[in-house]
């Protein structure tokens, strides 16, 4: 995910999941720990999927289920925030317009995955790896707001 850099050497923020009321402001700084988090969160359940390896089978989607659920869990949680959130600085927002929508896409294509993965079902789980990869790619096309 593409976050922006933001002026001011602050100290940084720890990732929160708490829920946010929609139309809640949030800081550049909260913004950026958020996206960031997302990042990590994504980037720990993509690990996590590679584990199954070239050919699926049954018993190891329904292990990699269980290391997919951490990862996928926080992501559900940012997901919501950052569609829930809003910023003051014009940019930032602009941004997390744009990206909010496409990691609730993420969100929906790693629920296909989980759910294919619990059932150990192969096919469904090349599947909706598919669609994961295509969201993924999707999200990595923004541009970091400048």
């Amino acid at each position: 995910m593409a976050a922006a850099g933001c002026g001011g050497g602050g100290a940084s923020l720890a990732p929160s999941t708490a829920p946010l009321t929609d139309g809640t402001e949030v800081s550049p700084q909260r913004y950026l720990a958020d996206t960031a988090a997302a990042a990590a969160a994504v980037n720990a359940f993509s690990d996590a999927l590679s584990d199954v390896g070239a050919t699926a089978r049954p018993a190891t989607l329904r292990r990699v289920a269980r290391e997919l659920q951490e990862p996928f869990d926080t992501t559900v949680a940012i997901s919501e925030r950052l569609a829930a959130a809003r910023l003051q600085d014009r940019r930032l927002e602009a941004q997390r317009g744009r990206a909010a929508p496409l990691l609730a896409d993420v969100v929906d294509a790693m629920t296909l995955v989980v759910n294919a993965a619990e059932a150990g079902d192969p096919e469904a789980a090349e599947v909706a790896s598919t669609e994961f990869s295509t969201a993924i790619g999707e999200l990595r096309k923004l541009p970091a707001a400048s």
